[in-house]
């Protein structure tokens, strides 16, 4: 599904800075200034020029940011989440603007000469309160596999997805299965 001009690379920027912790091991991807560097790298994409510069102290900022955006994915309900995007938005200092940069005018969140966790704070916030508007709650989720628990957001057409991926969906269903074929024994 393609959410609209601001959600789809902030917003899969979001899912995989929340799945940079392994949730269920305890696993940390973002330890250090070179990791951040690296998983930066990995999503520049669009955004190589408008980067600020990481530095050593955006690790942390970057793992509590991270703790954030958790939240809005773990949320019960349309007003929790708003309430933790609103969170993230406000502390990072959200700054609406209209750019007319490379084509139609279209409407920038981050706010000028901030530190790249504020940055990320501001997009990936602003991602998440597009689907959140546009789409519901129900598109924001925690995968069920009980081996996992990464974060995910349903793109299928009947909001159906209860798996960060195909692979977590087979392994449960395969799981299942084998579970059921032992009490027909």
């Amino acid at each position: 599904m393609n959410f609209a001009h601001y959600t789809d690379q902030p917003v899969t920027l979001a899912v995989d800075l929340v799945n940079t912790f392994g949730w269920v091991s305890g696993t940390e991807s973002l330890a250090s200034l070179g990791e951040l560097e690296a998983f930066l790298a990995d999503h520049a994409e669009t955004w190589t020029d408008q980067l600020p510069t990481p530095r050593r102290s955006d690790v942390a900022a970057v793992q509590r940011l991270r703790a954030d955006l958790r939240r809005v994915f773990e949320a019960e309900d349309a007003a929790t989440a708003a309430a933790a995007i609103n969170g993230i938005l406000s502390d990072n200092g959200a700054t609406p603007h209209l750019s007319v940069h490379g084509g139609p005018p279209h409407l920038h969140f981050e706010p000028s000469d901030v530190s790249l966790s504020n940055w990320m704070g501001v997009v990936t916030g602003m991602g998440l309160a597009t689907v959140l508007a546009d789409h519901g709650i129900e598109r924001l989720g925690i995968c069920q596999a009980s081996d996992c628990n990464d974060a995910y957001v349903d793109t299928s057409r009947n909001r159906s997805r209860r798996h960060c991926s195909t692979t977590c969906g087979t392994r449960e269903h395969v799981a299942a299965h084998r579970e059921r074929k032992r009490q027909d024994l």
